[in-house]
């Protein structure tokens, strides 16, 4: 065996074994556990996330200077997407008799191991975040260009959106 593949699958056995030793009974809740890692225990629905973005957006931007009252619409791109750990074999047949073409497969398999009780589920790698796709502001101190910059300021600066995703509009009646 050759060290390159010797390392990968010290490495695989390495992920396994930290993801193994967090499922072991240490005393602590699921819940403490998965807040001392920042991970959270399950995934956010898309609902929930846009509702506690607007939330959190309408809160803030209230105690913004002239804003005034305020409404905040989120649209996303995309939902959250969890990306799991797998192996991948790859194996080439050479065929000689066929004018010397080969053909290649590539096999996936994913990584699963048994929660507590008994069900197996695929090994998460990643979770990536909600992509925001637009935001709506709706304020009394819209169409006021002080107030419009530092709306666009806060709500660029804490969603990571560039400015061209972001409208503010004046609240009218």
């Amino acid at each position: 065996m050759d060290k390159t593949k010797l390392i990968v699958i010290l490495g695989a056995v390495g992920v396994l074994l930290i993801f193994l030793s967090s499922l072991g009974g240490n005393g602590k809740s699921k819940k403490e556990s998965s807040q001392g890692t920042g991970a959270p225990s399950a995934p956010v629905s898309q609902e929930a996330y846009v509702s506690q973005t607007q939330k959190n957006l309408t809160d803030i931007l209230q105690k913004v200077q002239g804003v005034g009252r305020v409404e905040v619409m989120v649209t996303l791109e995309r939902s959250s997407e969890s990306q799991y750990l797998y192996e991948e074999k790859k194996s080439v047949d050479a065929m000689a008799g066929q004018g010397g073409k080969s053909r290649e497969s590539t096999e996936r398999s994913y990584l699963l191991v048994e929660d507590q009780n008994g069900k197996k589920q695929a090994v998460v790698q990643s979770t990536l975040e909600p992509v925001i796709k637009g935001v709506l502001i709706v304020c009394d101190g819209g169409g006021d260009p002080t107030v419009e910059g530092r709306v666009l300021e806060a709500v660029t600066t804490l969603l990571d959106v560039p400015s061209n995703r972001v409208y503010i509009a004046k609240k009218g009646g």
